[in-house]
């Protein structure tokens, strides 16, 4: 009776088993996948707006990680000069580079088609705007699978005038993106937008595409 073979078998099955494992582990396939970590209201930057809309939003476009860490700035917003508001959110993992960053700032009103030729500068990676294309919000918006921003109406001084002042806003995400992380950031940006919009003390009416 040979029961070499048989005994050939049963190694190569379980040497089989031990690389599939392996390999599950390598790749985070379930059950060893990350935990993701939770992201509470009390911990999400203020200036990404209500709770409510920006943690949905940041749970479609962030990738999978046991934490997250939130770095909020917010400066000005107490007057209507319209010049002194400015935010910078930083959203981390463990010891990373920003998995994503939301800045606004007041701006001088000037002309929509040169404020997206100059806020493509300020992209983390030229990458990030390679692919732009706009969506309805404020006075002109675009995104791509990682990147939004809107210009914003803010400051008039007269009621039904040209605005004097705007917000620029835009949402960096750290990697790669595609349709889906496109929707999530637009949903960002928008709330972002409306929280700078009563921060500001802006009087002219907010317009999104929601």
């Amino acid at each position: 009776m040979n029961l070499t073979r048989p005994k050939t078998l049963a190694v190569t099955g379980v040497s089989l088993v031990l690389i599939l494992v392996a390999m599950a582990y390598a790749f985070k396939v379930p059950p060893f996948n990350e935990k993701t970590g939770e992201i509470k209201a009390t911990d999400a930057c203020p200036s990404l707006g209500s709770p409510s809309s920006a943690i949905p939003a940041l749970k479609k476009i962030l990738p999978q990680r046991p934490s997250y860490s939130f770095d909020d700035t917010v400066t000005g917003g107490s007057n209507t000069s319209g010049l002194d508001y400015g935010a910078s959110c930083l959203v981390t993992g463990e010891s990373e580079s920003p998995l994503l960053a939301a800045r606004s700032r007041s701006m001088p009103a000037e002309p929509a088609k040169g404020w997206l030729k100059w806020v493509k500068t300020t992209a983390i990676s030229n990458n990030s705007v390679g692919s732009l294309t706009p969506f309805t919000a404020g006075d002109k918006a675009a995104a791509s699978g990682n990147f939004a921003a809107i210009f914003l109406p803010c400051i008039s001084e007269r009621k039904n005038q040209s605005p004097q002042y705007n917000i620029s806003l835009t949402v960096e995400l750290g990697r790669p993106g595609d349709a889906s992380t496109r929707a999530g950031l637009i949903d960002l940006i928008e709330s972002a937008a409306s929280y700078a919009h009563k921060k500001a003390s802006c009087n002219i009416p907010l317009k999104l595409s929601k």
